[in-house]
């Protein structure tokens, strides 16, 4: 029911055609979301083959063709009617959606929005049964010829809402939405056959592939696809598999980020934060990673009706869904397999005393001055992680650095290392300031961080899930040297800041540390990453690693080159330097015997 708009205040109920044009709204944005609509029907309906037509991106004539299980008469003219659908039927089945679709007002909706044809021919009968409706209203039925599937045809969309026709966009914008999709399906479902035309012409084609990683490479390039590293982890309910990218391959846009939940592609702040904030300090600003990943949980744990569109999706335990993709990408990359494979024996992190860590860093010299490796002055040994060998069915293992055999320092600037079936180079500048970066950190951190207190309070105002994440997270801030405390309704007071940062705007600081922790959680593990959200604090660690490293030119003795290896296993990660130059480049030996003609 609504208010009537002609001046009588009388409360009407909206007509039948009306209320489908508001559902249409929701649901159909635009040609793409047709084709969204149309293509998991087919899903859901069993199909391996799916052809999919496009004229004038979309908003001339689109029609989709499956061989799924097929609908009979009675079952294609019922799914034309509002609020009908074959895939829930109690109330309990809103918390178990398995399929792609279930809201039963897509059909309707486009149909009350364009013209459109359904054909459709179950298993085990003779013929198909065709429907013909237009602006909402069944113009003709009949029975017609016709393969087991369903092939649904639609034509002039928002013919009857012209002023929601003018707000499409060009014919090749529409497109790209279709095929942006398209492209997200296909990498779903690896074992659909997929047929694409575009405007009478074929566009794409992937041929259903029986391994995962030859649907990526068929859709989204060769090139992406080999430049990936396997990401895969449990944690109870939950799983997480897929690849993300090395960390010398990267983008200008987050574009080629792929995100999936029970195999349904969305858009999720809490899984794209976890993903690109592990990636935040090893590629440069402003450059994103390439990722498809796949997160399985029960379908209770996770609402996919927060949108029409259903591309946003709630989690019920938000914290461990993120703790979740931070750390299965972080060991992913972490191993550093991309570099060198064949790692050796199984090793793991464990806590070392301070005498072993110093060591690590590479303090070979009766004298800590002496070592120009050597951490600075006041510097806190017992924060770095030393990795060192364990048991047998222990974490797998990553690349040391330091196992490799070093053949020595190349024009003072690169040390060479020799693996088993290629060679490394490690720049030696780079290489000391991520070690120098992650010193500089940890020691902040861990000696509790001086505050500043303000001379005035600073009130700052958020929205209330971001101020609900940054009130859990108080005794992890206090450790980063804020004090901050709730004020009133939907504010806070900004009392104190970490004195490295007391000139920098405090409402500022606050603002982005509560975006981050909305997304983060506030668990003791995202410590480290809350640390990094303070952009202007890292920038300070990164500046000052890069003017104490050692330079391009400085020559090494042989201690010290093996030092600076040391200290490199004894951090988290070293792809790259803070500011997102590589710190090793490796060369295969068989592209050398290329180059030599041996191959």
């Amino acid at each position: 029911m609504t208010v009537s708009d002609s001046g009588d205040g009388r409360v009407r109920e909206l007509s039948g055609a009306l209320i489908d044009q508001i559902a249409a709204g929701e649901v159909v944005e635009r040609p793409a979301s047709v084709v969204k609509e149309l293509v998991e029907n087919a899903l859901d309906a069993g199909a391996r083959r799916v052809r999919v037509e496009a004229r004038g991106g979309g908003a001339d004539w689109i029609a989709v063709t499956d061989d799924g299980s097929g609908m009979s008469p009675e079952d294609a003219r019922m799914a034309l009617r509002r609020h009908a659908t074959s895939k829930i039927a109690a109330m309990a089945d809103l918390e178990q959606i398995r399929t792609y679709g279930f809201r039963g007002e897509a059909l309707p909706a486009i149909a009350s929005v364009a013209r459109l044809r359904l054909r459709s021919r179950p298993q085990g009968a003779a013929e198909a049964f065709e429907l013909r409706v237009e602006a909402g209203v069944v113009q003709d039925e009949r029975v017609t010829g016709a393969p087991v599937g369903t092939r649904i045809e639609v034509a002039d969309l928002f013919s009857a809402v012209p002023a929601r026709r003018k707000f499409l966009k060009s014919a090749t914008t529409e497109w790209g939405h279709i095929s942006d999709w398209l492209t997200r399906a296909a990498l779903a479902l690896p074992d659909v056959h997929f047929d694409i035309a575009r405007d009478d012409r074929p566009a794409l084609v992937w041929p259903a592939a029986h391994d995962e990683l030859d649907r990526i490479a068929a859709v989204i390039g060769e090139a992406d696809a080999a430049a990936f590293v396997p990401v895969m982890r449990e944690e109870g309910p939950m799983s997480l598999h897929g690849f993300v990218s090395r960390p010398d391959r990267h983008r200008s846009t987050m574009a080629g980020i792929h995100l999936f939940v029970n195999n349904r592609p969305v858009r999720d702040r809490v899984l794209q934060n976890a993903l690109v904030g592990i990636y935040r300090d090893m590629l440069p600003r402003g450059r994103f990673p390439t990722a498809v990943l796949f997160l399985d949980l029960p379908p209770s744990e996770v609402d996919v009706n927060v949108h029409p569109a259903k591309w946003e999706v709630r989690f019920a335990d938000p914290q461990s869904v993120h703790r979740l993709v931070r750390h299965a990408v972080r060991d992913a990359v972490g191993e550093r397999r991309w570099i060198a494979p064949d790692p050796p024996e199984p090793a793991s992190f464990v806590r070392e005393p301070a005498a072993r860590a110093e060591a690590s860093f590479g303090n070979t010299s009766p004298s800590r001055a002496h070592s120009p490796l050597a951490a600075p002055a006041g510097a806190s040994a017992t924060s770095d992680w030393i990795f060192a060998q364990s048991e047998p069915s222990a974490a797998e293992p990553r690349l040391r650095f330091a196992d490799l055999r070093l053949l020595g320092q190349f024009l003072a600037t690169y040390l060479l290392l020799e693996s088993k079936d290629r060679l490394l180079l490690i720049d030696q500048h780079a290489a000391h300031e991520r070690v120098l970066y992650e010193r500089f950190r940890a020691e902040w951190i861990e000696r509790s961080v001086e505050s500043q207190r303000l001379l005035a309070v600073e009130v700052v105002r958020l929205a209330p899930r971001s101020l609900a994440a940054l009130l859990t997270a108080r005794d992890s801030l206090e450790r980063l040297g804020f004090e901050i405390d709730a004020f009133g309704e939907g504010t806070v007071a900004v009392r104190a800041v970490p004195a490295l940062l007391a000139d920098r705007d405090p409402a500022g600081l606050v603002r982005n540390l509560a975006d981050e922790l909305e997304a983060t959680g506030s668990d003791a593990d995202a410590l480290q990453m809350e640390s990094r959200a303070l952009d202007a604090a890292d920038r300070i660690f990164a500046s000052l690693a890069c003017h104490s490293a050692r330079r391009k030119g400085d020559v090494l003795d042989p201690r010290e080159q093996q030092a600076l290896l040391d200290a490199l296993d004894a951090i988290p990660w070293a792809p790259t330097c803070p500011h997102g130059r590589p710190v090793a480049v490796p060369f295969e030996v068989a592209e050398i015997e290329r180059r030599f003609g041996r191959r």
